[in-house]
């Protein structure tokens, strides 16, 4: 394999690295995915679906959002829209806005070069109320569109530890 830039060299380094942090043992994950934006731009159009087979009803559940973008994006948070449907086709949607940066324009999350990745808690102690695949997509809901230097988004559903 030839990488012609040291672009592509990095890019795989980074993606390799994200890689192991998620498949690093985690006994609390249920589910964990994510999934690439085309060209670093994500456009409203792009709802990026997910899903997730639930078994145990009687588990309370954290549910996150997973967010990589470079430390070239222009704002401070991102505006999401977040449906669910229930495996009984019941479908659910909220907007939920996920702080990227301090104000004094500080990133949260972790920082590797010049690519930041985030774990967003959007909902704690969740109940899923029935059995069955669960889909979860994904659309950006930021005025600006489309929306640049966005890497790629994610869902991971965890047991809730009590905490």
């Amino acid at each position: 394999m030839t990488l012609k830039s040291p672009i592509y060299v990095f890019r795989y380094i980074a993606i390799l690295t994200f890689a192991v942090f998620l498949v690093a043992c985690d006994e609390n994950r249920i589910f964990e995915e994510n999934k690439d934006i085309a060209n670093q731009s994500w456009d409203y159009e792009d709802v990026i679906p997910f899903e997730a087979s639930i078994t145990d009803t009687n588990l309370r559940y954290n549910v996150y959002v997973n967010l990589r973008h470079t430390n070239q994006y222009a704002n401070s948070n991102l505006w999401v829209l977040l449906y669910t449907t229930f495996p009984s086709g019941e479908k659910l949607e909220r907007r939920v806005e996920l702080p990227l940066a301090s104000k004094e324009g500080k990133w949260y999350g972790n920082h590797s070069g010049s690519l930041v990745s985030h774990q967003i808690l959007i909902q704690s102690n969740a109940v899923f109320p029935e059995i069955g695949t669960y889909r979860f997509e994904i659309e950006q809901n930021m005025r600006r569109n489309p929306l640049k230097e966005v890497l790629d988004v994610g869902i991971r559903v965890e047991m809730a530890t009590g905490e």
